[in-house]
């Protein structure tokens, strides 16, 4: 691999102001390390004046540039997902390039540029080919990264789109803000003798980003906490600019778990009204969001932010790359958990390109990131330590081979789709077997190197990122952030709540300073929960009757004792009621206080405590005997 570098004049922010920018880099085929995001390397080729082929990961990248101030209506995405037949988007095509005029062939109208996925660029590949256009258009590979990341869920799509890539000899650009170390690279044929671009920006340029650390017990209960507290505040964070408060209306969840975003949906009663799910668009998704009530979003561009943006948006992996969001006043959250792939977060490559994601520069939040994570756990089953899993995963690679070898003769497609099938289950968790369609229709059983290239890269993130907080914050430093430590004021209002709870052994004075505390301090409530030497009744007084309770039984632990009791007899209550029959409010507060009774509790009905007991009634009212309107309760 050849290292080329290149300064990026003072005067130019943006790569799409300057006009000759592509024609000082080296020839054919090179990789391109944009060091920073936002840097408008994609909008270059978008808007330059050359016939360009922009493949991309995610559709949600192609969406944004579809909706951009300075790509919208100039613009074709091959896009095969509506449901037509793949003549019909090659029809599409072929009049996206008559309206352009003749700049396929050399005229002077508009230049064509054509989006499409990994999967569909052998379709526009074919198409341009047979039309005698395919020379005149370059090929540019955005966050090219993502080959690497999400081979597990598409390899045979990524070691595919490799294979024809390298076959074209048209002008091809691989473009990445945060690509894979050289030693990755190096492993795969593809890229190892292609030249390395690295460009190099004014100081000025490179923005700084503070990275707020802490730990997490989970991301469904750190997120839980944020909402609480901002429900409580009114917003997420606030700073003072020139005299005047601005304050954080909005979040950017960045969790890649569909599972554990509805989780974190149903625990904190959050509509769709005030959310915003951003995800793969796949059928287990939508599935999962249906069931919910909800649906999966789309970004609102620089335009709609203002009126569109919710309160509360979560982020899969889907949009951590290239899409851009828009937001004068939101926070971002990250959260990583290494001992498992989905969450496990790489500092070198997640973390830059989850910073560079906000594209409002007069949002005064958006060079901070509160940061949410886990560390390597070693008892959790599979984790191996990094000799174990080298040692392992060169010894599945060698079988793969061994296995290719036996497969030199075969022929069969069926063989074929079942080497596909098995790897879109097993995610090459038994070996990296995989088949290339080759240009006549034959099909070739491959290595897929990428797959290996991920597990090795997993197991060093693990190891060498996450095996403890001092490798993670060096780690940090080293891809120029600035961590701090989210905990440090926590960690001394904690130890001033312990000071004060251990003054002496007095019951009411204690539960008040644990009621206090949670209420006025919602960050501690996790540290307290966890710390076992506060004795167990004072939490669970605090978890089953609420600080208001308590504060109505004035912290006195016979009164706390009773009602709890109280509390845990009201849950064996039992009301029957007849959907659409409307009960008067006395006949609603007998059946409360018989219930009462029988449970021997020492407790005066309302009818108003109906709704306590039966959630689907609704307030009602009805006509007495002497024709007077009165009020009472119905079942839906």
């Amino acid at each position: 691999m050849v290292n080329f570098d290149i300064v990026v004049p003072q005067e130019y922010q943006y790569l799409s102001n300057w006009s000759d920018f592509d024609s000082i880099m080296p020839p054919g085929h090179i990789i391109l390390n944009k060091s920073i995001c936002g840097c408008g390397c994609t909008d270059y080729y978008l808007t330059n004046e050359r016939p360009v082929i922009l493949v991309s990961p995610r559709k949600a990248l192609i969406t944004s540039k579809l909706i951009g101030g300075r790509t919208a209506g100039k613009l074709f995405y091959f896009d095969r997902s509506s449901g037509g037949n793949v003549n019909d988007t090659i029809n599409d095509m072929w009049n996206y390039l008559n309206y352009c005029g003749q700049s396929p062939i050399g005229g002077q109208s508009l230049a064509p540029k054509i989006m499409v996925t990994y999967d569909s660029l052998p379709h526009v590949v074919e198409a341009l080919t047979n039309w005698n256009l395919m020379d005149r258009f370059t090929i540019v590979v955005d966050e090219f990264t993502c080959i690497f990341t999400d081979v597990k869920f598409k390899g045979s799509t990524e070691v595919n789109l490799l294979h024809h890539l390298e076959a074209l000899p048209n002008r091809t650009v691989y473009i990445s803000a945060t690509p894979l170390k050289d030693q990755y690279l190096s492993v795969l044929g593809e890229f190892q003798n292609l030249p390395y671009v690295t460009l190099h920006w004014d100081p000025s340029r490179v923005e700084t980003v503070y990275v707020y650390y802490s730990k997490m017990r989970s991301p469904v209960t750190a997120i839980s906490q944020i909402i609480k507290d901002y429900r409580r505040c009114g917003c997420f964070q606030t700073k003072n600019i020139g005299g005047q408060r601005v304050d954080s209306t909005e979040a950017v969840f960045f969790l890649n778990s569909v599972r554990d975003i509805v989780s974190v949906i149903q625990k904190n009663g959050l509509k769709p009204s005030e959310t915003l799910v951003i995800c793969a668009d796949t059928s287990g998704n939508w599935g999962c969001l249906k069931r919910i009530g909800f649906s999966i979003g789309t970004v609102p561009n620089e335009t709609e932010y203002v009126t569109l943006n919710k309160p509360f948006t979560f982020v899969t992996k889907c949009s951590f790359e290239g899409t851009d969001f828009y937001s004068d006043c939101s926070t971002s959250y990250v959260f990583a958990d290494c001992n498992w792939d989905s969450l496990s977060l790489d500092i070198s490559i997640d973390l830059p390109q989850i910073a560079g994601r906000c594209r409002s520069r007069q949002n005064p939040f958006r060079n901070e990131i509160f940061y949410y994570y886990k560390q390597k756990n070693s008892d959790i089953e599979g984790n191996m330590n990094l000799n174990e899993a080298l040692k392992y995963y060169e010894a599945k690679r060698a079988d793969s081979y061994q296995q290719i070898q036996e497969l030199a003769n075969v022929t069969h497609t069926g063989h074929r789709d079942r080497i596909l099938q098995a790897q879109e289950k097993d995610q090459y968790r038994k070996d990296y077997v995989d088949a290339i369609v080759n240009s006549d229709g034959t099909w070739t059983a491959v290595c897929n190197e990428l797959a290996y290239v991920a597990d090795i890269r997993a197991a060093e993130v693990k190891d060498k990122q996450y095996q403890s907080t001092y490798q993670m914050l060096s780690f940090m430093k080293d891809n120029g952030f600035v961590p701090i430590n989210k905990n440090a004021e926590v960690e001394n209002l904690f130890n001033q709540f312990i000071e004060e709870f251990n003054k002496d052994r007095n019951f009411e004075r204690r539960m008040g300073v644990l009621a206090y505390t949670i209420v006025n301090y919602p960050c501690l409530e996790e540290l307290i929960e966890e710390c076992s030497f506060i004795p167990y009744e004072y939490k669970e007084y605090y978890h089953e009757l609420g600080p208001d309770r308590i504060k109505a039984c004035a912290y006195i632990e016979a009164n706390l004792k009773r009602e709890l009791e109280n509390v845990r007899r009201a849950s064996m209550i039992n009301l029957q009621l007849e959907p659409d029959v409307v009960y008067s409010n006395a006949a609603i507060k007998k059946m409360i206080q018989t219930e009462y009774d029988r449970l021997g509790m020492n407790a005066t009905a309302k009818a108003t405590e109906i709704t306590k007991y039966v959630p689907d009634v609704i307030p009602a009212r009805y006509t007495d005997g002497n024709g007077k309107k009165q009020n009472g309760y119905k079942l839906i």
